[in-house]
């Protein structure tokens, strides 16, 4: 992996927890990159994108896709990740694309 940051959450119930997250490109484009996210023994090969309407995330291999705001709305991404994955994956998957956009 090349990318590698420290994600931390503090979930509804108060409980607080941190680990590790890796990411890596596998492949870009004008208006697409795919990212490999690990974290929280979790994998997931996400493809995000923008087009004329905003910015969206789709994980073919679990056919399920989100609208995204900008990498920085941390909250909102998170928010809208965990209307189809759990939350702790959602934290996760959100804290790559943050990352990415700095540092991809």
């Amino acid at each position: 992996m090349e990318h590698t940051l420290q994600c931390q959450h503090t979930y509804p119930d108060g409980g607080k927890a941190s680990w590790m997250v890796q990411w890596d490109i596998l492949e870009q484009s004008k208006d697409t990159c795919e990212l490999l996210v690990l974290g929280r023994d979790s994998e997931y090969r996400i493809i995000l994108g923008q087009c004329s309407t905003g910015r969206y995330l789709c994980i073919p291999l679990l056919n399920i896709g989100c609208g995204l705001a900008a990498p920085s709305d941390l909250r909102w991404n998170t928010a809208q990740i965990a209307s189809v994955l759990n939350e702790t994956d959602a934290v996760t998957i959100a804290a790559a694309i943050y990352d990415h956009s700095r540092h991809g």
